[in-house]
């Protein structure tokens, strides 16, 4: 009976560490072709996911400064397979800090998705986990994707802080 005086503590601590956000580090995975996937660096976001809420900023080689999506919802699972793939959808892509930007046209119209924390189970995991060794990275915690034209056009793999 001694470790039952501990337990509403150990409970406590528990449910903050629950609600705590999580962020992540994601760094932009690139088709190289015949040479399998490499990672780019210089292109990231910075991811925050706290319950329902997310902000990023989206640091890609096609804007003149920083970006962000201001509106991201949680999904409601349908037949489709961004649903399938996804949890979270972001849309209205503007600069991080909300001055003026430019970025390429292809951007116009922008949308993104973000997949649940990728377990084994996940339906991409084994294309996900043969271009993480080709880019010689870590499996990602989850993958960021920017969509234009209901296309790919980044790929973003994500690592906790």
């Amino acid at each position: 009976m001694i470790h039952s005086r501990f337990l509403p503590l150990f409970c406590l601590l528990a449910a903050t560490n629950a609600l705590a956000a999580e962020t992540y580090q994601c760094t932009l995975i690139k088709d190289a072709g015949k040479d399998g996937y490499k990672q780019d660096a210089k292109q990231q976001v910075e991811l925050s996911i706290d319950g329902g809420k997310v902000s990023q900023i989206i640091r890609i080689n096609a804007a003149t400064k920083d970006l962000k999506f201001k509106a991201c919802a949680l999904l409601t699972k349908d037949d489709s397979n961004f649903t399938r793939w996804f949890e979270t959808e972001c849309k209205e892509l503007g600069s991080a800090d909300g001055t003026p930007y430019i970025f390429e046209p292809f951007l116009l119209g922008a949308y993104a998705g973000i997949s649940p924390v990728i377990k084994p189970d996940y339906v991409h995991y084994k294309q996900i986990q043969d271009a993480s060794k080709s880019a010689g990275v870590a499996i990602p915690e989850r993958t960021f994707a920017i969509y234009a034209n209901r296309k790919p056009i980044y790929e973003f793999f994500c690592q906790k802080k």
